[in-house]
């Protein structure tokens, strides 16, 4: 290109940035056009003979292909007395299966160049026929060998002894035994001791495959470069022998009635802060509140911006990080929790459970500004494009799906609901659920300096819980 070229392009282009600079006016805040309506990536779908459900997500964008598979089991399944059992089982498919040692599937891991586990890989397009009989192999036909059964409780064994060891587990778990019940699965679930791992047999781990794994509790996932033909046909191959057969179903305890509003004081002697949990139990996932809490969450403690954390973090540095309210759902019909954890400033433990309970209060009384609603609809509805970006993010999504057993066009309508919610809605789920006066509230700290001013506040009876 010429240096006389160049320069007319330059002072081209200088003109055109100059009239465009003109036009703009600059006294007019520019307005955003509105958000393109989200819609998630069609899936087919189709059960086997032996009641495998498959569902596929085609996309051709790169050759790879991610697979999950989702069997309807988890930890909380786990017997009483035998807490562990679903992990335990999980870990020793990998250990050997009808026709491979663990070290043939090593070996096999490697010749592929792409891992394989039981619940899920993501290989190239022409691996994925060998990465799902591998899949096929460990999660339909395991061996269990009694020799690596030691060496895998062992390992859970010093995974669970770290987690007891965290100061925030016995606080959980006496939150989730509050909520529901001593002996409810969730509660349970929180830890297993080591006496109870101690005591699984191999006897025990093959009753429990047998009673949940199965084809017809089972779903399997399959997004990327492939058709939905080829798909079911490579998954009738690796898994049509897999025998079916009936699946038991636990009976879950209905949780208590909600108590009064009781503290539960841990002593933690000389303790520099206060671990605090506050808690309550909400509606199941199919309540027509469901979108209303959802915002509700960001708007009142699970986004930086929310409510809580500005008034005790940004205002009266009583914490520094922290979730104060969240909600975590469970699949219908077991309950939802709204609850938060914070480390307060032992000192200030007291003011911030005040300004803490004022803000729950508050969300029944103060219905959310106008601006409190665009974060809320953009922190839930916003990231959904980026969570599917990837054949492996489309096929964490669908899996959730099945896990929480939710129709495939849920996202799609989980979209519109959270867009359609007004603050009036967020204000009425919020009387609805979260009651100051019903509140389970656990803190771990410091008994001498906490428990007179715990009691000053006569927010409700301070019970005092010897640390596990």
């Amino acid at each position: 290109m010429s240096a006389r070229v160049l320069a007319l392009a330059i002072a081209t282009t200088v003109l055109a940035h100059a009239a465009a600079g003109q036009a703009l006016d600059r006294a007019r805040r520019p307005v955003a056009p509105p958000a393109p309506v989200f819609h998630f990536p069609k899936q087919y779908s189709q059960t086997l003979p032996n009641g495998l459900r498959v569902v596929v997500v085609e996309s051709h964008a790169l050759p790879l292909v991610a697979v999950r598979a989702v069997v309807g089991v988890d930890s909380l399944e786990d017997p009483s007395g035998k807490q562990g059992l679903y992990d335990i089982t999980a870990d020793m498919l990998r250990e050997g299966t009808a026709s491979m040692s663990a070290e043939q599937i090593a070996d096999s891991v490697a010749s592929l160049g792409n891992d394989v586990a039981p619940f899920r890989f993501t290989t190239i397009t022409p691996n994925f026929g060998r990465s799902l009989a591998l899949m096929a192999a460990m999660l339909a036909r395991p061996a269990f060998p009694a020799g690596a059964l030691e060496r895998v409780k062992a390992t859970l064994t010093t995974a669970e002894q770290r987690q007891l060891q965290s100061p925030a587990t016995f606080p959980r778990r006496l939150l989730f035994e509050k909520l529901l019940g001593a002996d409810h699965p969730i509660a349970r679930s929180v830890v297993s001791a080591p006496s109870e791992i101690a005591s699984i047999t191999r006897d025990d781990i093959v009753q429990f495959y047998n009673s949940y794994f199965r084809p017809n509790n089972t779903t399997l996932v399959v997004v990327g470069d492939v058709q939905p033909a080829r798909a079911i046909a490579a998954v009738r191959a690796a898994f049509g022998g897999w025998a079916r057969g009936a699946v038991p179903r636990i009976h879950v305890p209905a949780p208590p009635r909600a108590a009064p509003t009781t503290i539960y004081l841990i002593d933690r002697p000389n303790a520099p802060q206060t671990l605090t949990f506050v808690g309550t139990l909400g509606p199941a996932r199919t309540s027509r509140d469901y979108a209303a809490l959802q915002a509700l969450a960001p708007i009142l403690g699970s986004a930086p911006a929310s409510r809580i954390p500005l008034e005790l973090r940004e205002r009266h540095s009583y914490y520094y990080s922290g979730t104060p309210f969240a909600i975590a759902w469970r699949p219908a019909p077991l309950p939802s929790m709204l609850y938060g954890s914070v480390p307060i400033y032992a000192a200030k433990t007291d003011s911030a459970l005040v300004a803490w309970i004022d803000e729950l209060r508050g969300a029944r009384t103060r219905p959310p500004t106008e601006q409190e609603m665009i974060r809320a609809r953009g922190f839930l509805i916003g990231t959904l494009p980026e969570q599917i970006e990837t054949d492996d993010g489309v096929a964490d999504r669908v899996a959730f799906l099945a896990q929480n057993h939710l129709p495939a066009d849920f996202y799609d309508t989980y979209a519109r609901s959270v867009a359609a919610v007004t603050p009036k809605d967020v204000a009425a789920a919020a009387t609805r659920y979260v009651d100051p006066e019903h509140l389970v509230i656990v803190m771990a700290g410091d008994r001498k300096l906490l428990e007179p001013r715990l009691n000053a506040l006569k927010i409700g009876p301070v019970v005092i819980v010897e640390d596990k």
